[in-house]
């Protein structure tokens, strides 16, 4: 990937985050390659296991952390002077003129702080989306001329977001939410908003194919972050008590609805016992996201 201060000064990074999906991470490597827009690619894994097989393309920096936040924020550290950074999951099908569209809207839009683009379709709301299908709905979207349309947003969707570090007042994600790190992508937005504006923007389109991991769900740890990180992201400030109230009512409450009887009773019931502990955890004081490493 050529340096961006080669063409029009502007220096564009991506951070790709991934763990223990060397196939899938060598896909979205590829992908990017093929992006219109010149950039700097850092992929961030917590072992050498993660690599793609054949390993990575030259030109690509690769840094070593564990855990989704933290490995944003190595990333974040290897390209310290970019002017506008980028991040996609490792399931994200990227169509190729997405940073040519987002660098060109941040510089329309000085206010701007942070971005996020359509999502044509989303296998993280329903069926895991196939690559043909995702690679042919990203056909078809290209058909379509830029269509410049935005709108405020409140949100950064994990999946696919960019921001300009310069104006975000030295934000990191926060590394106290561990593993999967489940809203750090809301606390990283709440946090931006202090500082500017959010967008989505229509032509940074993507699919987001919402591939499993396909390991054992430990549904304790994640029924204790269910309640416990939207309570510790209130707590320290970034989140109103209306949005920790809508992350956690929904989930938590079908938890205690399935877990009486039904096939998904047994694991419905190790979620509800993290629900328990973490709400234990937060009437006593303690607001610990960390501590769902415990279970």
């Amino acid at each position: 990937m050529a340096d961006e201060s080669a063409t029009d000064g502007h220096r564009v990074a991506v951070v790709l985050a991934s763990a223990g999906r060397p196939a899938l991470l060598g896909e979205t490597i590829a992908d990017l390659a093929r992006q219109t827009r010149a950039h700097t690619l850092v992929v961030s894994v917590p072992d050498r296991a993660s690599l793609p097989e054949h390993g990575t393309p030259p030109g690509v920096q690769v840094v070593f952390d564990r855990g989704l936040t933290a490995q944003r924020n190595a990333g974040l550290a290897a390209v310290p002077d970019a002017d506008f950074v980028f991040f996609f999951d490792d399931d994200a099908v990227v169509r190729e003129d997405y940073l040519e569209h987002g660098v060109r809207f941040f510089v329309r839009h000085p206010e701007v702080v942070g971005i996020t683009g359509r999502v044509l379709l989303d296998g993280a709301a329903g069926d895991e989306i196939p690559r043909p299908e995702a690679e042919a709905a990203l056909s078809e979207s290209g058909r379509t001329p830029a269509r410049r349309r935005w709108a405020p947003s409140r949100e950064l969707y994990g999946c696919n977001f960019a921001y300009r570090p310069a104006d975000a007042g030295g934000e990191r994600f926060d590394e106290r939410l561990p593993l999967y790190s489940w809203l750090e992508d809301h606390d990283f937005a709440r946090r931006l908003l202090r500082r500017g504006r959010l967008a989505k923007v229509e032509d940074c389109v993507i699919v987001h194919r919402g591939v499993k991991s396909g390991g054992r769900v430990a549904h304790t740890r994640l029924g204790y972050s269910q309640m416990m990180n939207p309570l510790y992201l209130h707590h320290k400030g970034s989140f109103p008590a209306w949005l920790a109230f809508r992350e956690i009512v929904p989930r938590c409450g079908k938890n205690l609805v399935l877990a009486v009887a039904g096939p998904d009773a047994g694991w419905r019931r190790e979620r509800l016992k993290g629900n328990a502990a973490a709400l234990l955890d937060a009437m006593r004081g303690r607001f610990t996201p960390e501590r769902m490493l415990e279970f």
